[in-house]
């Protein structure tokens, strides 16, 4: 999750023997712009000091205050800063970051086994679902309360079995999703607020080369919380005292590479011994993995020489995960300018961002401003079955068929774009690398639009008052088309307004928030025409004609190549 649990468990392990008591802060909600996400943690001791920031220093200061009031009473809380209007320079904060986070607050201590942090570090180690009790009206549960729930399923057998059943569902929806979330349950007519969130173990990095230029990366990586494993096929390089940042250093030969679980395991690789065959043997091996990026240093040529090398089959088993030249354009010339370009493309690659500048991307408004709250998602996760081949990266006008759809609804949107993955997400997703829009992996897409559907609204903030659904294979959709349709919708927010074409009505739609439910109940290949069927008679309809050729089979793709080379 990015929050870096790794240095707070490490401050809490140092300090624990001194028998400490702490008080650890979990953003669990936001709202709008804010500087870390809900499941971002940070931990106070006693003495005032903090470990991990949540708020940039924003509202530290005045959350330590809070802190020691949970320090005396001993009992969990929760504080809201709202930053999104001008209360906070009444608070004297000065804060104005357009956004609102809710924290809570819960004191660990040796009388508590200070649970959650242990519960995190068990996370760390093996993957799982924590949950916390963040308010509680039942006399049985209270507020500051943990449990853990493994990734693979199995469920405590000390939760009782009232909470058990009742949070089941949601466990199973965080686990698929990935994302962190509060819920209200209701318990024998009692409120009970949880907070459930991924904990996982840090993104793990190997660097296949244990040259001068690779004790930068591995110093950058170790700061962003990675676990960073060394391999070289050279004694005098693999030694554990020159890389003293490094999680272990190995003497490895090529064809050793996957005895060792570490190497087997890594998020991301980066190639650096400079010796052309060693490399190729590496490569070799790695194409037997599933890392998910594969870093190549050198030009492009050197990285076709690579390919070439390991022979047709293992190249193609690297088809989508090999980068070289490595790094972002950083205009960076010595190891530590490399080291940092690489390791920030891999975390660029790791989050699915474009790694394009904030201000300029914060410039480029639409041309027309639609209503703030108006989110589109695009739906692209489709394994195109009829088609044959996945439809997405179609080449339509020099634009494949999602960037096209993509870039139609940033015109209008600007960043408030959602794009759901599915079959080749990968790729597709790189294909709009430069794009700055929120993208999104649907992991069940084999089980049909309505696991997409559901994944593009869930990730939706929670300011959002209307979803755009767009499909990236109705390519001849415009701007235009879609102003029109947001025109429409904004005269009358509370219905539903949808395309019409071809006797018929349809996605686009412009689905206002509280239908979301109705969208989320949907399962199979049924898509948003099911909701809209419902409401047929309230429907604001939208003449777009242009949304009547959809590309389900090649002979479709043919009719538009031959309506596009005939021009309007």
């Amino acid at each position: 999750m990015g929050n870096n649990l790794s240095s707070i468990v490490s401050a809490y392990r140092e300090l624990k023997g001194k028998a400490r008591r702490f008080v650890l802060a979990t953003i669990v909600e936001t709202l709008g712009s804010t500087y870390r996400k809900a499941g971002a943690r940070m931990l106070i001791d006693e003495s005032d000091e903090f470990y991990g920031l949540l708020g940039g220093g924003c509202f530290e200061g005045d959350l330590l205050e809070h802190a020691r009031k949970v320090f005396r009473n001993r009992r969990a809380e929760t504080v809201l800063y709202d930053m999104r209007g001008p209360e906070d320079v009444v608070w004297g904060l000065g804060l104005g970051c357009n956004g609102a986070v809710r924290i809570l607050l819960e004191e660990l201590s040796p009388e508590n086994d200070y649970r959650a942090l242990e519960l995190i570090a068990q996370g760390l180690a093996a993957p799982g679902i924590l949950a916390t009790i963040c308010e509680s009206e039942h006399p049985d549960f209270q507020a500051g309360q943990s449990f853990f729930f493994p990734q693979s399923g199995a469920v405590e057998v000390e939760v009782d079995p009232r909470l058990r059943s009742e949070i089941r569902d949601t466990l199973d929806r965080v686990r698929r999703q990935g994302s962190p979330e509060l819920r209200a349950h209701v318990l024998e007519g009692k409120s009970i607020r949880i907070f459930y969130a991924s904990v996982e173990p840090p993104p793990g990095l190997l660097i296949i080369g244990a040259g001068p230029d690779a004790s930068p990366v591995a110093r950058f990586a170790k700061e962003l919380g990675w676990a960073v494993h060394i391999v070289d096929y050279r004694e005098g390089f693999a030694k554990p005292e020159r890389f003293p940042e490094a999680d272990n250093v190995a003497l490895l030969m090529p064809e050793d590479l996957l005895k060792v679980q570490d190497a087997i395991r890594a998020d991301a690789t980066v190639l650096m011994t400079h010796h052309f065959e060693r490399d190729a043997g590496y490569l070799r091996q790695l194409a037997q993995t599933s890392i998910p990026y594969v870093g190549l240093l050198g030009p492009a040529a050197r990285r076709e020489r690579l390919l070439d090398a390991i022979g047709r089959a293992s190249s193609a088993r690297l088809d989508g995960r090999v980068f070289g030249p490595v790094g972002l354009d950083l205009g960076g010339e010595l190891p530590e300018e490399i080291a940092l370009s690489l390791v920030a493309e891999i975390q660029a690659t790791r989050h699915r961002r474009s790694a394009g500048s904030l201000s300029r991307q914060a410039t480029a408004v639409p041309r027309k401003r639609a209503k703030d709250g108006l989110y589109a998602v695009v739906l692209a996760a489709g394994g195109s079955r009829r088609f044959g081949r996945p439809k997405q990266l179609l080449e339509c006008g020099g634009k494949s068929l999602l960037r096209r759809s993509v870039e139609t609804a940033c015109d209008l949107l600007g960043r408030r774009v959602v794009v759901v993955h599915g079959r080749k997400a990968g790729k597709c997703w790189r294909d709009i690398a430069d794009i700055a829009v929120e993208n999104v992996v649907n992991k069940d897409w084999k089980n049909g639009m309505a696991s997409s559907l559901a994944t593009g609204i869930r990730a939706l903030p929670e300011n959002c008052e209307g979803a755009l659904i767009l499909l990236c294979d109705q390519p001849l959709v415009t701007a235009d088309d879609l102003r029109r349709l947001i025109d429409v919708w904004e005269r009358n927010t509370g219905r539903i307004a949808s395309g019409a074409y071809a006797d018929t009505f349809g996605v686009p739609a412009l689905v206002p928030k509280r239908y979301f439910p109705e969208l989320l109940e949907l399962t199979g290949d049924r898509g948003a025409k099911c909701v809209l069927a419902r409401y047929e008679a309230e429907l604001s309809t939208v003449p777009i004609p242009n949304a009547a050729l959809d590309l389900d089979t090649r002979d479709d793709y043919a009719q538009l190549l031959r309506q596009l080379d005939r021009g309007p």
